[in-house]
């Protein structure tokens, strides 16, 4: 219920949702930059077995290469030059019982997408620096907002992890593709930020709703969220 709208593309997102999360099979989501993705995420796990377990959602994208292994699956002290005393857990640690949604897996560099493939087909990791395996019981969730075809027969992406992560692929309509629904997010982003600045609520006249609604929101949700914001 928190992914708002009522359009027919937006219906049929949700209902699939509701199919999907109560199994335990790997979801990759596929949408356009800001179309709601890891709301998407969070909505599977809210709905799963394990939603009163961790949810752990990592921006491939926002973690520099030379970081990523050790943000992934931690280290032990001593690992490298900076580590912390005692280690550090590692994202997939911390999301052991739970759900870890890996945003942007497109990002992974070759050898990171490997080594991805290798844990989710042991069920177990190391930490960087240490030699004892670290055994892990998660539910895998990933998105992109690549094109899915073309990265494959590129090789930016493995299709072996691919096939691996998308056990179910669920697609986000595009804004531009649930018009709609427009008016329903401009009322709850008012009230959103009216709440948050303690303002009373503005009331959009008739047409400033018809110029959102002929805009096509290059930017999605995300980008309508900003203008309701600035106006």
């Amino acid at each position: 219920e928190d992914i708002k709208g009522q359009s027919q593309p937006v219906r049929q997102m949700k209902e699939k949702l509701r199919q999907y999360a109560p199994s335990d099979v790997n979801i990759f989501i596929q949408g356009e930059t800001g179309s709601g993705k890891e709301l998407a995420a969070h909505a599977l796990h809210a709905a799963s077995l394990r939603k009163n377990k961790p949810f752990v959602p990592v921006n491939i994208s926002a973690v520099p290469a030379q970081l990523i292994e050790s943000e992934l699956f931690g280290y032990e002290e001593g690992a490298f030059t900076g580590a912390k005393r005692g280690g550090k857990a590692g994202y997939f640690e911390m999301a052991h019982k739970g759900t870890l949604f890996l945003d942007e897996i497109g990002e992974l560099s070759p050898d990171m997408q490997s080594k991805l493939l290798q844990v989710m087909e042991e069920n177990s990791f190391e930490r960087v620096g240490e030699a004892r395996s670290i055994g892990v019981d998660i539910r895998v969730l990933s998105a992109t907002n690549i094109d899915l075809e073309k990265a494959l027969v590129e090789g930016r992406l493995r299709r072996d992890l691919f096939y691996r992560l998308a056990s179910v692929i669920l697609r986000l309509p595009p804004l531009r593709q649930r018009k709609n629904d427009i008016p329903i997010l401009v009322e709850y982003f008012i009230s959103q930020f009216s709440r948050q600045w303690d303002l009373r609520p503005p009331r959009p006249s008739r047409g400033v709703l018809s110029d959102l609604c002929d805009h096509d929101w290059p930017g999605n949700i995300r980008e309508l969220r900003n203008v309701i914001s600035r106006l």
